[in-house]
This record gives structure tokens, C-alpha cells and sequence, in this order.
């Protein structure tokens, strides 16, 4: 049998080679067009962004009401004309603080009008937008009701033809003009009036006789934070999300906990903001970005801190005082002793005071195992007014035995940095003794409702539904049953719930406003709540001749950064010495760098229905995340 030969052409085989290294390519090739498709995609949208918010003009703003400051004296109606439903412009007007939304056909009714004008009544301003301008009537009618009965802003969504044949009496306190009436006209006009972004556009024509080619008012700075894309400042969305949606998706898989929400800011924009997963491991209802969480220890720097901050910012804490000449539970005295009379306050709130870790108060409170009716009624009344968690409603003497507790346990490491959280449970009782007012109302006054931060707050089921609430630990040890709503820490639950250690619960957009002012060392919104050198004492370490790298109540990075080993590095190598924040046992952190001039929220409830589920920590996800974050701004 003849063997059958084939003469090859020279250079066939490379031409093969060629054609088959061609197609191993072909995956890796596929994957980068569509990366590059995607940051086109991107860059695409940003300019539009850019062209968008450069073309919107404002017209009027009387008494330079645009940006709103104070918004702790507004009650806003958000008003849309031309939509039944809330619209983009409603909904990121709400960003920035609570509103109500109020909606009209665009061939809205005389009786509709009426209607509206009096559902407007105790609304002290009108934020409306204008998406339709057709020949109806009622619409002249709404706007002169508006510029001449309420104090108004009026964003018109439409060319400048359509604008000049509306014929209204007087002229808003805020006019503002967009060319368009798409979702990112409607995002960058909210933007605008609440100083997320600034002011730059003209008429390139005159309106009528009223405004010339050219008009335009300009305001330079934004004062409050901006909703973004990652590229604003230089990131790759794909990139980005790509890196968290890992990390956070490998914990869901893992089952970490439920659900999160992750916000990062950069250079006061908000460049990502998500919400994973769901509320409980049974994905019921998915997890929302909107969502409330226990914020637990990072209480600290959301609900004791603030109050300390203000009072040391008008001189009435002395770090290096005391705690005593502020907490006189602690002075020492015949038939009352105490071995803390001489502690500062710096020891106590650089967690080198010498308390133990914890105390287990609630214990106290028990009886064979469960809550005593000595203690607890199912119903409040005068004398049971701690609510500890539905049905469960402590007396209010318990707050001495607290008191009495933390005085009579020795101090056992005095000089050493040992985290406590008592230091933070007595604090609500000494800024209510300085300031003379309510611990609760004092920082909602000073800090969170002039922030426009209407989601962080104590006891949250005061004034928002359970299901908004990310549930915590099913309790088979206390209160015995599903913590949703009331605080998951005993020790804060003990005092009804409002301590200085925990009890704090918050979105993480109202999150990130408060933790933005601190980032911007103490100024937000155009408001000064604190100086600039009381935040930077109390962001730096305080003892680090002790190896104590803790700041006043705020964490710091290790000491020492650049020598360490990067699985040594505390909360990841990529940090500045500068930087700040701290952790919270449900699952939450928070932290802000000034170098960078970044910020992050993380939110979940990983104690859900269990706190023994210790993944998080496992994983790092937390701060594997951050370090994501820190990479992508290297990249």
C-alpha cells in the first residue's frame, strides 16, 4: 500500500498557526470590544451629563434662595405637572431631603387646580416642575397661584418657544430653564436647586421682552453632594462596578448576610450607590435603597459623636478635664465611690479609660430566663417608658442601675487601648447635662435635620414602616422575637433605645451627608457645624505613643501604615494616616479619607436571623471593598 504524501506550500504552517491563535483570541478579544464598547458607552454619557448641566439657566432666584440652606425651617412640596406618577425630578429632589410629592395631568381641571391649591396649604415652599406646556388654561393660573400665594422655585422642561407663550402674573423666587424634559434634565435640575451642582447656563435667544439672549444667573460651587457617573472623577463605571459586584455577590453567594447597600463618593459625588440581595434570607422583599439599617457602633461617629463635637466646638467640653466635672455620677464622694473621678475625656473617648469591654445589663432585668415582670409591662405607662422592643417596656429607673453599674465595675486597664462601648452609653446623659436639652432632640436639631438627613434616626418605627427596616437577630435570648425596628445592642435597648453606642438606624444616602460634612471637616450644605480645627483634633490619634491609633470616638488606620505587612494594615494597606471612620457589629461600616477626598458607606444586617454568622469578618468584605475602591482611583 502507497502512503499518500502532501506538499505543503512554505509558510502554510504559520499561516495555520496564525488562523488558530486568531480564534483562541476570539473570547478574550469579544471581552475587550465589549469593555471598550461599554467605556464609550460611558464617556458618551458623561458628556451628556456635562452638556446637560451646562445648558440648564437660571432666570430668578430672589434673595439667592438657590441653593437652600437651612433646611431644617423648609416643608417642601414637590410638585411634577405633566406626569401622574412621581417623576426623576421628584424623586432626586428627594435625595437631598424629605419632600412630599404632589402630581397633575397635563390637562389638568379648573377643579383640579382648587383642589391642588388647597393640598399645598402648610407647605412654606413650592418646588414644582413643568413637563408639558400645552394650550390648556390652567396651566397660566397655577403658575401666577404659584409666584404670587407660595414662595416658589419653577423648573420648565421645555425649549424656550414653549416657555414664552405661558402667560402667568409675577415672576417665582426660582425659575429655572432645561431644554429637555428627559431623566437626566429632570436628575440636574433637582441637582441644581439644592446646590448639588452649580450654575453656568445663557439663552442663547431672547424670551420675549423679558429675558435677553445672553441672561443667565451663575453660581460658582456646588455646597452639597452631586449624583454622578464614576467617570466624573476619572473611574471606570465597568470597572468599578465590576469589583463590587464581585466582592458583594461572592458574600450573598456565600450567605454572608442578606442583603447591603453600598455608596461611594469621591470629591463630594456620589459615584456609586446600590442596593444588593434582600432584607432576609428568604427573599421576601429585596433589599432596598431606601432601606433603614441598625447602624449599631457606627453609632459612635452618627449619634454620640455629633453631640460632643458641637459642645467641645463652643468650648464647653475640655478633652483633658474630668468626665466627672460632666457626669457627676462619677465624682467621688462619701458613701459613693468611684475609681474613675480623675479619668478625662480624652482617655474615655480614645477607649484607654480603663473600662471593661462591655457590661451585660440586661441580665439584671431576667428571671429564670426570661424578661422579670418586676422589670417590664407589656404596655408603656408613667413609670415604664423604656421600650425595648414591642411589648416589652422596662422601667425608667433602670437608668440608674446602668449608671450604678459602669461607676462600681473597676477600671482595669487605665493607659492601655482597650474598646469599650460604656463610654458612649453615658455620653446622651452628659450632653443633655451641658446642653440642657434632650439627647435625641439635640443632635436631630444641631446635625441631622439641617443636613436634610430625615433617615438617620433613633427609633425608627416612630415615623417609618417596619418593611422599610432591614431586620437584625431573630432573639431566642431576651425579647424573644424578630428585632426589626427597635435596636439589636442590649445595652442601648436597655435605655429605651437612644444611647450613644447604639441605636442609630440610616439610610446610606442620609449616611453619607453626615458623614460628607465630617470628611469636609465640619462644613456642608454652606453650613459650618463645626470648625475645621475641632475636626481635625478629633480625627487624629490621640495616644499613639501608646499604640492606641484611635482618634475621639472616631477609629483611625494602624499606626505606622507604610511598615506594615499588608494583611497587617487595619482597614486596609491603601488608607491615608489622615483617614477615619468605624465599624458596627450588625454588619456596617463607614469611611472617609481626606487625602483622597473619598467617602463610603456599607450597610447590611449580618446578624441576620444570627449573630454567631461571622462571614463578613471572614471574608473581609467590608474592607476588601474599600480596597477595590482605593484601586480603581490608583488605576
Amino acid at each position: 500500500m502507497k502512503s499518500i504524501g502532501l506538499k505543503l506550500k512554505p509558510g502554510l504552517f504559520l499561516k495555520i498557526g496564525l488562523v488558530f491563535l486568531f480564534w483562541s483570541m476570539l473570547p478574550a478579544l469579544g471581552v475587550a470590544l465589549v469593555s471598550c464598547q461599554s467605556a464609550n458607552e460611558q464617556e458618551a454619557e458623561l458628556k451628556k451629563r456635562q452638556q446637560i448641566e451646562a445648558s440648564l439657566v437660571l432666570l430668578e432666584n430672589k434673595n439667592n434662595l438657590i441653593p437652600f440652606a437651612r433646611l431644617d425651617t423648609l416643608r417642601i412640596a414637590a410638585l411634577s405637572v405633566g406626569s401622574e406618577r412621581p417623576t426623576e425630578f421628584q424623586h432626586m429632589l428627594e435625595n437631598y431631603m424629605k419632600v412630599d410629592f404632589f402630581n397633575l395631568p397635563a390637562n389638568f381641571t379648573t377643579q383640579d387646580l382648587a383642589d391642588m391649591q388647597s393640598k399645598l396649604t402648610g407647605f412654606n415652599l413650592v418646588v414644582a416642575g413643568i413637563h408639558v406646556v400645552n394650550s390648556s388654561t390652567e396651566l397660566p393660573k397655577l403658575i401666577s397661584f404659584l409666584n404670587r400665594e407660595r414662595t416658589s422655585v419653577i423648573t420648565f422642561f421645555c425649549q424656550p418657544e414653549a416657555f414664552a407663550t405661558v402667560k402667568s402674573a409675577g415672576k417665582p423666587a426660582g425659575l429655572i430653564l432645561a431644554l429637555d424634559n428627559d431623566s437626566l434634565a429632570q436628575s440636574l435640575s433637582a441637582q441644581l436647586i439644592f446646590g448639588g451642582i452649580g450654575a453656568s447656563g445663557k439663552l442663547t435667544a431672547n424670551i420675549g421682552t423679558t429675558y435677553q439672549q445672553g441672561a443667565g444667573i451663575n453660581i460658582e460651587k456646588p455646597v452639597r453632594l452631586k449624583y454622578t457617573l464614576p467617570e466624573e472623577v476619572g473611574i471606570s463605571s465597568a470597572d468599578l462596578n465590576s469589583d463590587i459586584d464581585s466582592i458583594v455577590n461572592n458574600a450573598l453567594e456565600k450567605k454572608a448576610f442578606p442583603g447591603c447597600n453600598v455608596l461611594v463618593a469621591k470629591d463630594g459625588k456620589i459615584i456609586f450607590r446600590k442596593a444588593y440581595g434582600y432584607q432576609t434570607f428568604e427573599k421576601v422583599k429585596p433589599a432596598g435603597l431606601d432601606d433603614l439599617y441598625d447602624l449599631a457602633s457606627v453609632t459612635k461617629v452618627t449619634g454620640g459623636l455629633p453631640g460632643v463635637l458641637k459642645l467641645y466646638d463652643e468650648g464647653k467640653i475640655n478633652l483633658d478635664k474630668p468626665v466627672a466635672d460632666y457626669f457627676t455620677d462619677w465624682k467621688n464622694r462619701l458613701f459613693h465611690r468611684s475609681d474613675k473621678s480623675d479619668v478625662t475625656v480624652r482617655e474615655l473617648y480614645a477607649h484607654q479609660s480603663g473600662l471593661v469591654p462591655f457590661i451585660g445589663f440586661y441580665k439584671q432585668t431576667m428571671e429564670n430566663g426570661k424578661p422579670s415582670p418586676k422589670w417590664y409591662t407589656a404596655a408603656p405607662d408613667k413609670n415604664h417608658t423604656l421600650c425595648v422592643a414591642p411589648g416589652m417596656y422596662l422601667h425608667k429607673k433602670f437608668q440608674k442601675v446602668v449608671n450604678r453599674e459602669i461607676r462600681q465595675t473597676p477600671l482595669k486597664t487605665r493607659g492601655k487601648y482597650v474598646y469599650s462601648d460604656l463610654p458612649l452609653v453615658i455620653t446622651p446623659q452628659i450632653v443633655e447635662r451641658i446642653s440642657g436639652t434632650d439627647f435625641k432632640t439635640y443632635v436631630e436639631d444641631q446635625f441631622y435635620k439641617p443636613l436634610g438627613a430625615y433617615a438617620i434616626t433613633y427609633n425608627p418605627l416612630d415615623r417609618f414602616s417596619r418593611d422599610q427596616i432591614a431586620p437584625t437577630e431573630l432573639d431566642t435570648y431576651y425579647r424573644y422575637q424578630l428585632i426589626q425596628g427597635t435596636v439589636h445592642d442590649e445595652s442601648a435597648a436597655v435605655l429605651g433605645g437612644i444611647s450613644g453606642n447604639a441605636g442609630v438606624f440610616a439610610s446610606a444616602n442620609d449616611l453619607a451627608k453626615l458623614m460628607q460634612m465630617y470628611l469636609q471637616m465640619g462644613t456642608y450644605g454652606g453650613k459650618q457645624y463645626v470648625s475645621e480645627a475641632t475636626m481635625k483634633e478629633f480625627t487624629r490619634a490621640q495616644f499613639p505613643q501608646n499604640k492606641n491609633r484611635r482618634g475621639v470616638i472616631f477609629d483611625k488606620p494602624s499606626l505606622n501604615l507604610d511598615s506594615l505587612k499588608p494583611s497587617e494594615a487595619y482597614p486596609c494597606p491603601e488608607v491615608s494616616p489622615e483617614s477615619f471612620g468605624h465599624f458596627g457589629f450588625t454588619g456596617t461600616f463607614v469611611w472617609m479619607d481626606p487625602k483622597t477626598r473619598l467617602m463610603y458607606v456599607f450597610l447590611s444586617n449580618r446578624v441576620y436571623p444570627t449573630r454567631n454568622n461571622s462571614l463578613i469578618s471572614d471574608l473581609n468584605v467590608r474592607t476588601e471593598i474599600l480596597s477595590a475602591i482605593y484601586k480603581q482611583l490608583k488605576d
